[in-house]
């Protein structure tokens, strides 16, 4: 019975496997011949086609950067002159207060540029024509205590070339980081930006002018001064700063490439060019300030792009400029009524897919001949594989029948033990096949799995007590500063993964204790990396604000330090605030972190108004701005980091400012830890069981000052 059953199995093996050897033969016989068709057919297609996806991909993604490039340089371009823009609302603010409150203010000296003070940052006198009048000069004076405001601007802000107070009573203040004007009759009166900032009565930006000293094309930021005493608002004259484009925005424009023809310009409001591709200081002389009339040209194309440019628009179009196919990218600026281009040749983008397209053809025609002596060769050796499979499929089928099972049943019952958990259990099994060698595999398996588990063990352990670490680092003497008679704080950091990015950080100044330092920050990326990171922010804030005390100083060495050598391009955002306990006054600066909430007076919390500033670790010449506020008894800050206000629920929606505003209102007038907490448990109910996404850390801090 035992042979009629192996003689069944094995003439059901043989007939099944010759039968399907012939079939599968034929099959492939037929699908060769039919691949080779096919090859011939579409050869010259491939190159078509692999070229049109590439022009299409390069074009597209040309295009995409090119509006990426025009919104990154009006950005930076708009930097420049929303600081000249500031700078100019200090200087006027401060003159209008001081004709406002002449009797706080203790007349000084000043007087005409004096014999070696040239290329010196002093503020120096200008009149026009004979004003020696007792009662002007007595305003001169009076107006002299301003000199240290327009030098401080001049000299912090890299941007201004010039800062200057002009009087409607004939006089002109002014100190220059480059050249002199060689008279001391300037009258102030009869330049543009006077008259235009005395027309609107507000800041203004004013036309392009010949600078009075250097010659170069200029743009000066201009306010009224008024004399708000006695419940009047008399016109006194105007504050202004002024820069030269050549070393400012021009830098931003002329450094734009784009392969080997592409340039970017800037469009004025009436649609003449500011400046021109690959131009020079020198192109912006008294002379030649501006360039073409894009409104007017003689192509239609860029008449188009000037009317869109010109109303503000931002985005991209095609067209024809000086005979050639362009795309030009355009963005406006927001602080002054221009609009920044970006232009890159078509040709030069599809240049790449024309010659992938030609190196293509070549290969193919090429291979058409290979690929005939290819077939030939595979229907010898399949003919031959045929008789060889044929003779080994007799041979091998009648021990297959007798050998196969056994140890397949084995394996298969391993398995079901190994998927129960029992990794002690081992093969034995010698069929000298890939049985065996699955057997092997299967041994192996389990060994790996075994030093795998006890590795993520060790790993889990390891990072168990790098948090443990990371969190002893962080101040959690509560107690003490929660006590504090003048002030009280309470902190907490809570990571995404074993160890996060975020920290906080306080400390005192000085010895005797009335003086202290609040930090918060969120480094870039999340687990062990940006914990490492995160440690050396924090230490070298430290060290930074213990050597100067001035946050804004801090900011800008930290950033320095950390763009030096820093490969993976990490960065972190963080706000330090320097807060006087006794006078209440704190000075603050900010490297591109969530504005603070802050409660003034008992008042509702609002998000404070501050700085952007850019992340230490992302540009080295990045400047940061020292901000002050002057803190009363009863007020609250509270710091975080965006694992609060961009926490998401399952249906992945943010918990959003506005909740966050909402939240901190309705329980402001808990204590700090409590207010902590709270604002906590509102973004876990939010979240309604998602996974935390990101580190959150926050920092409350109530001033209760010194009592009067």
């Amino acid at each position: 019975m035992s042979k009629k059953i192996r003689s069944k199995v094995l003439t059901v093996i043989l007939s099944t496997s010759l039968g399907a050897l012939l079939l599968l033969s034929v099959t492939c016989m037929l699908c060769i011949f039919n691949i080779r068709r096919v090859a011939l057919v579409n050869s010259d297609k491939l190159g078509v086609t692999a070229a049109a996806d590439s022009q299409e991909a390069l074009e597209a993604q040309t295009r995409r950067q090119l509006a990426t490039l025009a919104q990154d340089k009006a950005a930076l371009a708009d930097e420049k002159f929303i600081s000249i823009q500031n700078q100019t609302k200090m200087v006027a603010d401060m003159a209008t207060r001081i004709y406002t409150h002449k009797n706080q203010y203790v007349p000084r000296k000043i007087d005409y540029l004096q014999p070696g003070e040239a290329g010196m940052l002093i503020p120096h006198l200008y009149t026009a024509g004979d004003i020696l009048s007792p009662g002007v000069w007595n305003e001169i004076y009076l107006m002299a205590n301003i000199g240290d405001i327009i030098r401080q601007m001049a000299v912090i802000d890299i941007g201004i070339t010039a800062s200057y107070i002009g009087a409607e009573s004939g006089y002109t203040i002014i100190v220059r980081t480059q050249g002199l004007i060689d008279e001391k009759n300037y009258d102030a009166r009869n330049r543009n930006w006077y008259q235009e900032a005395k027309k609107k009565d507000g800041l203004v930006w004013s036309d392009l002018f010949a600078d009075a000293s250097t010659s170069t094309a200029a743009i000066s930021c201009a306010m009224p001064i008024y004399d708000l005493s006695g419940g009047g608002r008399i016109f006194k004259g105007v504050a202004a700063n002024g820069t030269v484009l050549s070393e400012n925005v021009h830098k931003i424009i002329d450094s734009t490439k784009i392969g080997e023809t592409g340039y970017a310009f800037l469009l004025n409001e009436r649609g003449q060019v500011i400046n021109t591709p690959g131009g020079t200081a020198s192109d912006f002389s008294a002379d030649a300030i501006l360039g073409e009339d894009y409104l007017n040209h003689r192509e239609q194309g860029i008449r188009e792009l000037a009317r869109r440019m010109t109303r503000g628009e931002s985005g991209l179009m095609e067209l024809e400029m000086d005979g050639r196919a362009v795309y030009a990218a355009y963005e406006p600026l927001k602080t002054i009524n221009w609009s920044l281009g970006v232009v890159a040749a078509i040709e030069e983008i599809v240049a790449p897919a024309k010659q992938i397209e030609q190196g293509i053809l070549n290969l193919t025609r090429n291979e058409v001949a290979g690929i005939n002596r290819s077939i030939l060769v595979i229907v010898l050796l399949m003919f031959l594989v045929i008789g060889i499979a044929t003779a080994a499929t007799v041979f091998v089928a009648a021990g297959l029948s007798n050998s196969l099972t056994a140890p397949i049943i084995s394996l298969t019952r391993g398995a079901a033990a190994i998927s129960a958990g029992d990794l002690n259990r081992r093969f034995n099994v010698k069929t000298g096949d890939e049985i065996e060698f699955l057997a092997d595999s299967f041994n192996q398996m389990i060994t790996d799995i075994r030093k795998i588990t006890g590795e993520k063990q060790r790993i889990n352990s390891e990072l168990s007590i790098a948090s443990e670490i990371q969190n002893d680092m962080l101040p959690r003497i509560f107690p003490t500063f929660s006590n504090h008679k003048l002030f009280s704080v309470f902190a907490k950091m809570e990571p995404a993964k074993e160890v996060g990015g975020d920290f906080y950080y306080f400390f005192y100044l000085d010895k005797e204790e009335t003086k202290i330092v609040f930090v918060i920050a969120d480094v870039s990326g999340k687990g062990v990396p940006a914990a490492l990171f995160m440690v050396i922010a924090k230490t070298l804030i430290k060290q930074q604000m213990i050597h100067s005390g001035d946050p804004a100083e801090a900011l800008k060495q930290v950033n320095r330090i950390l763009c030096e050598d820093n490969p993976r391009s990490m960065f972190v955002t963080a706000i330090i605030c320097s807060l006087d306990l006794v006078t209440g006054q704190m000075l603050y600066a900010n490297g591109g972190h969530n504005p603070p909430l802050l409660s003034v007076s008992g008042r509702p919390y609002q998000f404070m108004e501050l700085e952007k500033g850019i992340p230490p670790g992302m540009m080295e010449q990045s400047r940061y701005k020292m901000c002050l506020m002057q803190l009363k008894p009863g007020d609250k800050l509270y710091l975080y980091t965006d694992g609060i206000n961009e926490a998401m629920n399952p249906e992945e929606k943010q918990y959003g400012n506005g909740r966050f505003l909402e939240a901190a209102n309705k329980f402001r007038d808990l204590a700090p830890k409590e207010f902590d907490e709270t604002i906590r448990r509102e973004v876990v109910l939010f979240a309604n069981g998602a996974e935390q996404s990101d580190d959150i850390t926050s920092m409350a801090i109530f001033y209760k000052g010194v009592d009067k």
